[in-house]
C-alpha cells in the first residue's frame, strides 16, 4: 500500500528527529526545502498532539521494570527528550 504525501514527510520528520543531523542534511538526499521540511515538522506536531488530546491526555508506555542502577529515556511525541536515573517504577509512579 502506497503512504500518502502526509504520512510520507510525517515518517521523514520523525526520522531526521531521531538522528541527530541538521534540516539542511536531511533535506538534500530527500530534495526538498527546509522551509518545507519545517512545515511538515509543525504539521507532526500537531497530529501528535491531536492524538494525544484524543486519549485523554494520556499515553500508553510499556518496558522492563527499572532496578536503582538503570537508566532510561523517555521520548515524547513532540520530540522532547527526559533521561532518568536511578529511579524504580514505582519511585516513579508515586
Amino acid at each position: 500500500m502506497k503512504m500518502d504525501q502526509s504520512e510520507e514527510m510525517f515518517k521523514l520528520v520523525r526520522e531526521w528527529r531521531k538522528s541527530g543531523v541538521n534540516q539542511s542534511e536531511c533535506c538534500k538526499p530527500h530534495d526538498i526545502t527546509v522551509a518545507e521540511l519545517d512545515y511538515w515538522a509543525g504539521k507532526e506536531k500537531l497530529a501528535a498532539r491531536r492524538t494525544v488530546k484524543e486519549a485523554g491526555g494520556f499515553v500508553q508506555i510499556s518496558g522492563q521494570l527499572a532496578t536503582s542502577s538503570d537508566s532510561y529515556q523517555v521520548v515524547y511525541l513532540t520530540g522532547v527528550k527526559s533521561n532518568y536515573k536511578g529511579m524504580t517504577w514505582q519511585q516513579s509512579t508515586r
